[in-house]
């Protein structure tokens, strides 16, 4: 993926989490979680594979007819130090920055909703 492609795309992520995720817009904030899913499980690195499978993990949540807040908190909680944590390496160097912001809103979020 090209780096302006991922540019545009970590935008968006950060737009979803910035904006709060009510239940109309569901359905824009799990095609953004499954978009990012799959590439990073298609990248096949180690670092990214964990975020993948968290992606996937939370996806299952947010379709669950009535979702554990708490578990989908702990869920953004662990993808937002998993995203820092990638954000500090070789692979996230080129966006680090826009890493480091996405982290820190998952974060906010997840320590939001598990402390609900």
């Amino acid at each position: 993926m090209a780096a302006n492609e991922i540019d545009a795309a970590l935008e968006e992520a950060v737009a979803v989490l910035q904006g709060g995720v009510q239940r109309s817009e569901m359905e824009a904030a799990l095609r953004v979680i499954e978009t990012w899913e799959q590439r990073l499980a298609a990248s096949e690195r180690p670092e990214l594979m964990s975020i993948a499978d968290n992606l996937a993990a939370l996806r299952i949540q947010l379709l669950a007819g009535d979702p554990d807040f708490a578990a989908v908190g702990q869920l953004l909680v662990t993808l937002g130090e998993h995203v820092r944590s990638v954000s500090e390496s070789d692979v996230g160097a080129p966006v680090a920055g826009k890493l480091l912001q996405l982290g820190d809103l998952l974060l906010d979020r997840g320590n939001a909703l598990a402390g609900q």
